[in-house]
């Protein structure tokens, strides 16, 4: 296999202990999509990045939307490919988890017990399924053609006895999703993603805008705002699917409580798979104002409940 390249910004040599924070590490890499093959592929793949990421004494290690399949999908792949919350692939990670003693962020096509198809992120830690949180916020026709939104708001779990909050993708772009996971303890968000620049539409037309850079400007703005680490987890390179090609944007990151970022894939990221490694401990980072705080300061109340899906 290719080797990964690895990005690092450690406060210390040893990790954040118990309370304190964690050590984190995102894969960002070019896999394959669309077949069985294709997952086998991405779970030994996953084994590798794990190890890695274990080997640098992370808590926890992540991976981009739709990790087993690939995301450039149709609905005949997404049946197809499909597993249970207790399939294959989380298998493959809880046992990964037992191993190397890591929490795991596995994001995957879920078929539910109703039969209706997901598109779910597993949380895997102490070698047993912590959570798994099916998409509420669906992006575009295709994705709405691909799969069922979920109906339960985002989960909170604790890793190395600290809050870490999970988004999917378009999630982070949600402002009170962010309210809702930091009102709950987060000191952490963990966004997988797919994110790319144009991509073909379900109708198989060319989008006409690329799609936009959320590194930019909205996830800085979100871990400054709520005060929490934003980590995202980006593909790099292209897939090639019958749906079209997609080239992803590889723009993983960090982002610490003050926006500014912790590590960051950049341009020379694009050409090499990455496992990027940074600790997120909030007694590292200065105060962001001199007295403001949004979360405490904030006298709207954001309901708990979610809008039927449109």
């Amino acid at each position: 296999m290719r080797p990964i390249r690895v990005l690092g910004k450690l406060a210390q040599a040893a990790p954040p202990q118990s309370g304190s924070g964690l050590r984190l590490a995102i894969f960002q890499g070019e896999n394959p999509v669309g077949s069985p093959q294709a997952v086998v592929d991405n779970l030994a793949r996953m084994e590798e990045a794990v190890a890695l990421a274990a080997s640098y004494r992370s808590h926890l290690c992540a991976f981009p939307e739709c990790y087993n399949t690939g995301y450039s999908l149709g609905p005949d792949e997404c049946a197809e490919l499909a597993e249970p919350s207790d399939g294959l692939s989380v298998r493959a990670a809880v046992k990964l988890s037992q191993q190397h003693d890591i929490g795991i962020v596995l994001p995957y096509v879920e078929r539910a017990e109703n039969g209706a198809l997901h598109d779910s992120v597993a949380v895997v830690g102490d070698g047993r399924l912590i959570a798994n949180y099916r998409k509420t916020h669906l992006y575009g026709a295709a994705e709405r053609a691909n799969f069922t939104p979920g109906d339960e708001l985002p989960p909170v779990v604790d890793i190395n006895g600290f809050r870490v909050g999970i988004l999917n993708c378009y999630e982070c772009e949600f402002p009170p999703l962010y309210q809702y996971l930091a009102r709950r303890g987060a000191g952490l968000i963990v966004g997988p993603t797919a994110a790319d620049r144009h991509f073909v539409l379900h109708d198989g037309s060319p989008t006409q805008v690329p799609y936009p850079d959320a590194t930019e400007h909205i996830i800085p703005a979100m871990a400054a705002v709520w005060r929490v680490f934003v980590a995202y987890a980006n593909r790099r390179g292209w897939e090639v699917s019958d749906r079209g090609q997609w080239e992803y944007r590889g723009n993983s990151g960090i982002w610490g409580p003050d926006g500014q970022p912790v590590v960051c894939a950049g341009p020379s990221e694009q050409t090499a798979d990455s496992l990027l490694v940074a600790d997120c401990a909030p007694s590292t980072i200065p105060p962001f104002s001199p007295e403001g705080d949004h979360l405490s300061n904030s006298r709207l109340n954001v309901g708990d409940r979610l809008q039927p899906a449109g």
